[in-house]
C-alpha cells in the first residue's frame, strides 16, 4: 500500500518576517534622534546662547524630521505591499532583507548630511539609498506578480501597474535631489519635502485596499 502523498508546501508563514521588518524600522527611527545632541563640554550660560546654538542646528533638525517621515513613508509603502503577501519563500525573504539593509543604513546617511552640510557626496549617498529602496520595492512587487502562489487574489495586474508607477514617481525625487545637490546642498535636502507632501495624497492602491476583501 502506497503512503499518502505529502502535502505540497507552497510557502512559509509571513508573520516572523513582518515582526523583523517592524523591529528594524523601529530601530532605524530611534537611531535618527541620536544625532540631535549637545556636546558634553558645551557650556551655555543664557537662554540667548542656547537659542543661538539650537538655531545653528537647523539643518540637523530639518534632516531629522525629513528622514523620520521618509522612513515612516517607506514603512507605510511596505505595509501596503505586504497586504498582498500571503506566504513567503527564500527569495522573497532575501528581497525584504535587502530592503531592511537599506532602511538600517538611512540613519548613517542622515548623520552624514547633518554633519557635512557643504559637501555634495552625503546628499548623493542618501539619494542612492532611497533609489535602492525603490528598486527593492519594484523587485518585491514584480516577484509577487510572477509567483501568484505567494500573493493574494487582490494583486491584480491593474494593482501591480499602479504600484509600479507610484514607485517610479517616488524614485524620481531622489534623482532630483541628487541633481539639486550639484547646485546647493541646502536645496537638495528640502527637495524631499515634495516626497513627503506627495505621499499624503491617497493613491488608487489605497482605494483598492479599502474596497477589496482581505488576502
Amino acid at each position: 500500500m502506497q503512503p499518502p502523498p505529502l502535502p505540497q508546501i507552497r510557502g512559509l508563514e509571513k508573520n516572523r518576517l513582518e515582526a523583523l521588518i517592524d523591529g528594524v524600522f523601529a530601530v532605524a527611527l530611534t537611531l535618527l534622534v541620536l544625532d540631535l545632541k549637545l556636546p558634553d563640554d558645551l557650556v551655555l550660560t543664557s537662554n540667548d546662547e542656547l537659542w543661538k546654538y539650537l538655531l545653528g542646528l537647523e539643518r540637523h533638525f530639518v534632516i531629522y524630521v525629513i528622514s523620520f517621515i521618509v522612513i515612516g513613508m517607506y514603512w507605510i509603502n511596505h505595509h501596503i505591499q505586504f497586504h498582498f503577501v500571503v506566504k513567503t519563500n527564500r527569495t522573497l525573504i532575501w528581497i525584504n532583507l535587502t530592503y531592511l539593509l537599506l532602511i538600517s543604513f538611512l540613519p548613517f546617511a542622515t548623520d552624514l548630511i547633518g554633519d557635512h552640510q557643504e559637501l555634495m557626496l552625503p546628499c548623493e549617498i542618501y539619494g542612492i539609498a532611497l533609489l535602492g529602496l525603490s528598486a527593492t520595492s519594484f523587485a518585491h512587487i514584480a516577484y509577487l506578480a510572477r509567483h501568484r502562489e505567494l500573493a493574494s487574489a487582490d494583486l491584480t495586474p491593474h494593482v501591480v501597474s499602479v504600484m509600479m508607477r507610484r514607485i517610479a514617481f517616488f524614485a524620481a525625487l531622489p534623482l532630483l535631489s541628487m541633481i539639486a545637490a550639484m547646485v546647493s546642498t541646502h536645496v537638495a535636502v528640502y527637495v524631499y519635502l515634495l516626497l513627503v507632501i506627495a505621499h499624503f495624497f491617497p493613491g488608487r492602491v489605497d482605494t483598492h485596499i479599502a474596497t477589496a476583501g482581505g488576502p
